[in-house]
């Protein structure tokens, strides 16, 4: 130790840097007293920003973003997100500048996906009886998308991509912790859990559909890793994701989380482990045949995965907007109009429980498009022009994806297998928006949609940047051109 510190130039810049920098944080011990436990937070916030450099503020943005914005403090909220993407801007003009001609370009795919949708809005809003209700829609979407742009734009290499799932699988965590002390706090227990109507259990954010989707982006990235080696250092952590995450799942229960899970498992599965896929297909069915013939099986099942509960409504939200879409099937009822326009379709009376419960949606949703269905919600606010929108982006998702997977297929095996599992989560993501409208973009939601966002970013990352020389062959050339 005392070689250590004689070897250690203790008058050097870092060091001097470091001490006054101490200094100044011992200032508000004097200054707050007795409520310095306050500061703590901010304080070793800022140090281990000093100590771990630009990575580690990114991470806090995305951890911060994704927790302090929800049901926790709703008054924080707003001063959170100001900070975070003013950090964000910060950090992407350290980089760039304003010479405009540096910044990222995005695939011509994705500038006409963007073209499209905010031409279809504006086009939808002018023909509209209501044509002003979707201004809030139009700037809430246009903020969210700059905000996933500027998130993609900082991407420098592999491990910063890294570092952004790192703090999704931090956030899944802290929601699943938060869920069950709220779960040990409530009067819930676990005979309710397995109970015909049993309760869903969700903190921090309380949309549980919009929380579970962390759950869906984190599962295909770590059974990914869990793929890449057996010697793997990090299998056992893994292993406990996937046990922790599961908690999450049971006590939240969203049956589209579930589907969606499953779908990027059987995605990954078929392009790295074809033969474990097919394993999986076969357990399916004989599980689909043991809950028909099987009683004690069935009446799990059907408890677990909330059975008896059908389609939640959702039968009657997708009448209602195929209803909407027959009488407003060219231009739609303009973006933000859904409030102004559910009561002329309602299916229940408005004392009806069912009805009640609709109106209180509507309120807590801000007047959201509530169609329990991505690309229905498209067509009743957009017409013809918004389900082209809405096709058109799993559409050009799966031709980045997919030419990003054939262009590292022969490159290293940890980028390969990323990629893999990028690509596997948003497919899942696309898919449970067919029974929800959550996780795409949803009124420029970030807690709900930038999990998506964070992923094609990531996959246009991959997708742009060229190969080292010495892994570029004839094919993989072809498959990388834009």
């Amino acid at each position: 130790m005392m070689n250590l510190l004689k070897s250690m130039d203790l008058g050097s810049k870092d060091n001097l840097t470091f001490l006054g920098l101490s200094i100044v944080l011992s200032l508000p011990a004097i200054l707050l007293g007795q409520n310095i436990l306050f500061a703590l937070p901010v304080i070793i916030v800022i140090m281990l920003s000093y100590i771990f450099g630009e990575r580690f503020i990114i991470a806090m943005i995305i951890i911060s973003l994704f927790t302090l914005v929800g049901d926790l403090n709703r008054a924080l909220r707003t001063i959170v997100q100001i900070v975070d993407v003013a950090l964000l801007g910060i950090l992407f003009l350290k980089k760039f500048g304003l010479n405009f001609y540096s910044y990222p370009l995005v695939p011509k795919s994705v500038r006409f996906f963007v073209f499209l949708y905010f031409s279809s809005m504006i086009i939808s809003s002018v023909m509209s009886n209501y044509p002003f209700a979707g201004v809030g829609l139009f700037a809430n979407q246009l903020a969210f998308l700059i905000i996933a742009y500027l998130f993609y734009a900082i991407i420098s290499s592999e491990n910063d991509i890294r570092f952004y799932f790192t703090s999704v699988f931090v956030v899944a965590c802290i929601l699943v912790t938060f869920s069950l002390i709220a779960f040990s706090m409530g009067e819930v227990s676990l005979i309710d859990i397995i109970s015909p109507n049993r309760p869903r259990v969700s903190a921090i954010i309380g949309n549980i559909e919009a929380s579970t989707n962390f759950f869906v982006v984190s599962f295909p990235l770590v059974i990914t890793a869990l793929f890449l080696k057996k010697a793997n250092p990090n299998r056992l952590l893994y292993y406990f994701l996937i046990f922790y995450f599961s908690i999450g799942l049971i006590l939240t229960m969203s049956r589209s989380a579930i589907i969606g899970i499953l779908v990027s498992s059987a995605i990954i599965l078929f392009i790295l482990k074809r033969k474990r896929f097919y394993q999986l297909v076969v357990s399916l069915g004989l599980i689909v045949l043991l809950f028909f013939f099987y009683p004690p099986l069935n009446e799990l099942m059907t408890t677990f995965l909330r059975i008896e509960s059908g389609m939640s409504a959702r039968d009657y939200v997708w009448k209602m907007s195929m209803d909407m879409i027959s009488d407003h099937t060219i231009f739609g009822i303009g973006p933000g109009a859904y409030p102004n326009e559910m009561i002329n379709y309602f299916p229940y009376m408005l004392n009806d429980w069912w009805g009640k419960l609709f109106i209180y949606y509507n309120e807590v949703t801000g007047g959201a498009n509530l169609s329990h269905n991505f690309f229905l919600t498209f067509f009743t606010d957009m017409g013809l022009l918004g389900i082209l929108t809405a096709v058109s982006l799993p559409i050009i998702y799966f031709r980045i994806g997919i030419k990003a997977i054939k262009k590292f297929k022969n490159g290293p095996d940890n980028t390969y297998y990323l990629i893999i599992g990028l690509f596997a989560a948003g497919v899942s993501v696309i898919v449970r928006n067919l029974f929800n409208s959550i996780g795409l973009l949803y009124v420029g939601g970030i807690h709900t949609d930038l999990p998506f966002w964070l992923v094609f970013s990531s996959l246009i990352y991959f997708y742009m940047v060229p190969l080292p020389a010495k892994e570029i062959t004839e094919d993989q050339i072809k498959t990388s051109v834009i």
